[in-house]
């Protein structure tokens, strides 16, 4: 397989910001790849020093640091490390998780074994997932070439509320002409990655090839602030995704969109204490643009029960656990360190 180290094959692209040590280790896991034509773009998201220093302390030519002058939001400087990288692939890595020695010589043995129509393609695989108490080998469900992506997303939620497919963008490589062609979404505060993902299906449905392997760890620490929790109140509200989703209908399919507005939407507002205001307003839009099976009523009815305990405190508190069970692994939060 092409190994040259001095011709980048597979460009790494790692936005960050004030996450030193934690980036480092997601840099160092790139350039410890078996395949050794890489390089490694972090994109340094607004001034700091600290980053700079201990970036500048890794002594390999085939790191590239771009320290932007203001912050520009996640979505941005991924598209600012997409256009600088000279590699055909862009493999995006969180600034806190990493990757598997072989993650991307067997993600592009996958290409080159099924032989893709078009040049536009975008390489998944499962990962491990670790947080404070346990680790998981996700996604559970694999997604199918024929499924649309967001019921893959979205709709393969259990009966608890709890998702079973997803494609974690630390998993994603990507070649760098289609995110050209589909850049990240500029100024966008939360689901950038599953905005991105619906919007780069619909141009090339079937673009999707899946490792059934875990080749990336997600680090899913949840005292860790959150991109839209802690460092933006107004993008870690219920109505900020519902307002994306109700200017984004077109993405999703009547099925899709209705378990988005009850598992992120209303799951959401009912650990901050707004589930009927959540209720009423995303009726109208499943009423109008969406559609409901069993499935869904369970899990509403559910949320139903939970709000109906007596302690609100305690109500919010397991609205809260349900929400984290359901949206703890991408695209539905935006985990990189800048905002």
């Amino acid at each position: 397989m092409y190994n040259d180290p001095d011709a980048p094959l597979v460009s790494a692209v790692i936005p960050t910001r004030n996450r030193p040590l934690l980036v480092c280790r997601a840099v160092r896991s790139a350039l410890d790849q078996t395949f050794g034509a890489i390089e490694v773009v972090v994109v340094v998201d607004g001034p700091d020093p600290e980053t700079e220093k201990a970036l500048n302390s890794i002594a390999d030519s085939r790191l590239r640091m771009i320290a932007l002058p203001n912050n520009v939001g996640g979505g941005e400087a991924r598209n600012v490390g997409v256009r600088a990288a000279k590699g055909k692939y862009i493999a995006l890595l969180d600034d806190d998780d990493e990757w598997l020695p072989a993650k991307i010589e067997k993600q592009l043995r996958s290409i080159v074994e099924s032989r893709p129509t078009s040049t536009n393609i975008l390489v998944a695989c499962k990962y491990f997932a670790r947080d404070n108490i346990a680790e998981l080998i996700l996604p559970v469900a694999i997604p199918h070439q024929e499924e649309d992506i967001s019921e893959y997303l979205f709709c393969s939620d259990t009966v608890f509320g709890t998702r079973t497919g997803f494609l974690q963008t630390s998993t994603w490589l990507i070649t760098r002409s289609y995110l050209l062609e589909v850049p990240f979404t500029k100024g966008l505060k939360r689901n950038q990655d599953t905005d991105w993902i619906l919007r780069a299906m619909k141009v090339v449905p079937h673009a999707l090839l899946f490792v059934d392997e875990p080749l990336a760890i997600f680090h899913n620490e949840l005292s860790r602030p959150r991109i839209g929790t802690v460092t933006n109140a107004e993008s870690g509200t219920w109505e900020y995704s519902y307002r994306w989703a109700a200017d984004n209908r077109f993405l999703f399919t009547k099925r899709s969109l209705s378990y988005f507005l009850i598992t992120i939407c209303v799951g959401s507002a009912l650990g901050q204490g707004q589930f009927w205001v959540a209720l009423r307003m995303v009726s109208r839009d499943i009423r109008e643009h969406g559609t409901v099976n069993v499935k869904l009523i369970a899990i509403l009815m559910k949320y139903m029960c939970i709000w109906a305990l007596p302690r609100s405190s305690f109500k919010r508190f397991l609205g809260r656990v349900l929400y984290l069970a359901a949206t703890r692994h991408p695209g539905m939060k935006d985990r990189t360190g800048t905002h």
